[in-house]
């Protein structure tokens, strides 16, 4: 399942047409991007998209929030991230571009990423590059608290809110883990 918010698509005819530099600014927040089972929540932009002489360069400040698994003691777990964003697009009009005209078909590009490209319409659908760059920020070994104690080794117990009930009978080893 995949949630595209119109806040996240741009119609960037003008910037297409105009100059080098032209941008447009923008502000979004409260809303959602997922992808099979990972949902962002609460994802906030702030930037701007920018052309230059063959794209358009999105230059954000992006905040969103997931739920995790706690790396040690697997309670669901709010996790924030927070994540600088640029990227550039690659317009399918590049004819729009004066003085640009079949760059892309003359020069060739490395740039196959449809995640990245701006469609036939003019329109720039940041959702899906928002999300992989969320996706590759979330961090390897979510915590629920810094200091969690996760679960023990012996009888699963988690041992942030209960006692565990085998201490006495755990090798040595495992008790100087806690």
């Amino acid at each position: 399942m995949f949630v595209e918010p119109e806040t996240m698509l741009f119609n960037v005819s003008a910037l297409l047409t105009g100059s080098v530099g032209d941008e447009i600014k923008f502000h979004f927040a409260d809303e959602t991007l997922e992808i099979d089972d990972l949902l962002f929540r609460d994802v906030e932009a702030r930037g701007k998209l920018m052309r230059t002489d063959r794209t358009v360069f999105a230059d954000l400040k992006v905040k969103a929030a997931v739920d995790a698994e706690c790396s040690r003691c697997l309670v669901e777990t709010d996790t924030r991230i927070s994540i600088d964003f640029t990227e550039e697009f690659r317009p399918i009009n590049t004819d729009l571009m004066q003085g640009h005209r079949n760059w892309f078909d003359e020069y060739g590009t490395y740039e196959n990423d449809e995640a990245l490209t701006i469609d036939s319409t003019n329109l720039l659908d940041i959702s899906t590059a928002l999300w992989q760059g969320l996706s590759a920020a979330m961090p390897m070994n979510p915590l629920c608290d810094p200091n969690c104690k996760g679960l023990c080794a012996g009888c699963s117990a988690d041992l942030n809110t209960a006692t565990c009930k085998c201490h006495a009978d755990r090798p040595a080893a495992l008790n100087l883990l806690q």
